[in-house]
Parts: structure tokens; C-alpha cells; sequence
């Protein structure tokens, strides 16, 4: 297979081109403290670093080696994880979903080792749902609705489409700190992270099931009250959607 660097676009290329770190080399040799400590699994390695680039913006520059995941293209060998990540991102951004922003995949295959690279846009403006909702007595009731709503509507247009995160907790939905519209959160102020595991299913009603489960399951500080507000809310979004 041979060697892949791919850019979204133009801009992402010169952003990174300024700074330095448009190839693979400069980014798998670039020295900067570990954000999230590399975890070994799946026979290999993954750990995220945390960068500033010229302009001064951050970027998460994510680096693994042999740290593959199976699909149906490649039942055998697999591919990189950092790879379908990329793709799920791109795929988000084609039906307007919220995610990061990416801007550069590439990968190298030599003997024994298949290393891969992920650089994304740090969401400095945003933080997960887990942490909103730890600070909940700093939020007005309107902003709490709100929120909620967004979210729910955030969950609808990704199933809709008949995604499925596959790993929807708190920690992985992202809310903008403060709202662009005021005191009021808006579906565009809602954001999914670790997408690796995201797939696309013929059953919208599975993909439902498992993510508002593993949501509901693995988020906290929401009242029964709320995530009626939630079901509500994503009920009539997906009618919505469906036109």
C-alpha cells in the first residue's frame, strides 16, 4: 500500500506548511509532552499531543503505530483507527454534524510497523457534556433547557443519517462554553469527538437504541425531568428531518 497524506483542503495544508509540520516526518519526529499518555492495545500503540502553530492556535497531533481496527473493506489486516477516525470526520462535516475540524491524515507502512497520523484543531472554545454539567449551578435554567434541546437535536441528525458513535458517553459530546446565540445553546454549538468507532447502519431504530442507552447510561447530572426534555426534543427534531 502506498504512503497517504491527505489534507481536507487547501487551508489546512498552509496552515500546517507555515509551522512547519505539512509532512509525516516532521509531525511523527515533532517533540511536545504527551496530552494523553500512549495506551497500548490492539498490538500496537496510540497517544495525543497537544501543539501551538505559528498563528498561535492549538492542534492535537495524534500518533499510533499498529493500532488497527477490522472493517468489512479489510476483514483481515485492518487499517489504522486514526484513518476511519478521519474519514467519520469528514463524513460528519458532509451532513453538517458537528465535530473537530481535521487537517492532515497520513500513514506509513515498513517492515513490522504501520504507523499512522490524526492532526485535528483543539476545541479550546468547547468542553464535554460531563463538564457542563458538573458546573450546573453556574447555568441559568434557559441555558440548561436549552442545552439539552441542542443536544438532543445534535443526536437526531446523526442518526438520521444512520450513524452510530458506538461510544456516545458525556465525555465524548462537546458543547460550545458559551453559546454563540446569547443565553441560548443551538444544535451548532453541540460537537462529537473520538469517532474511531463510528458506523453506518441500515436500522435508524438500533442506531437510536444503542447511543441514547450508552448516553443515558454514562452521563450524569440529568434528572428524569431532563431526559424527558431530551426524548421530547429528539422525537421532533427527527420528524423534522424526515420531512
Amino acid at each position: 500500500m502506498k504512503a497517504r497524506d491527505l489534507f481536507p483542503d487547501a487551508t489546512a495544508r498552509q496552515l500546517l506548511t507555515v509551522s512547519g509540520l505539512a509532512s509525516f516526518d516532521a509531525l511523527w519526529s515533532l517533540r511536545a509532552d504527551w496530552h494523553e499518555a500512549p495506551n497500548e492495545r490492539r498490538g500496537g500503540w496510540s497517544g495525543v499531543s497537544r501543539h501551538l502553530l505559528a498563528d498561535g492556535s492549538a492542534i492535537f497531533v495524534k500518533r499510533q503505530d499498529n493500532h488497527l481496527c477490522r472493517t468489512p473493506q479489510h476483514p483481515l489486516r485492518g487499517i489504522p483507527t486514526f484513518y476511519r477516525e478521519y474519514q467519520n470526520i469528514l463524513r460528519l462535516h458532509r451532513h453538517d454534524i458537528g465535530t473537530v475540524e481535521a487537517l492532515y491524515y497520513g500513514d506509513r507502512r515498513e517492515t513490522g510497523h504501520w504507523r499512522a497520523i490524526l492532526v485535528t484543531r483543539a476545541l479550546d472554545s468547547f468542553m464535554s457534556l460531563d463538564e457542563w454539567n458538573a458546573m450546573a449551578a453556574q447555568h441559568v435554567q434557559q441555558e440548561r433547557q436549552s442545552l439539552i434541546a441542542a443536544t438532543a437535536c445534535a443526536c437526531a441528525r446523526l442518526h438520521h443519517h444512520g450513524l452510530q458513535h458506538s461510544s456516545l458517553y458525556g465525555k465524548h459530546v462537546f458543547v460550545r462554553r458559551t453559546p454563540k446565540a446569547s443565553s441560548a445553546y443551538e444544535e451548532s454549538d453541540v460537537c462529537f469527538i473520538d469517532l474511531e468507532k463510528l458506523r453506518k447502519r441500515i436500522s435508524r431504530e438500533r442506531v437510536s437504541a444503542h447511543d441514547l442507552d450508552q448516553l443515558m447510561r454514562h452521563t450524569s447530572g440529568w434528572s428524569d425531568e431532563d431526559w424527558s426534555a431530551f426524548r421530547a426534543a429528539y422525537r421532533q427534531q427527527l420528524s423534522a428531518l424526515k420531512g
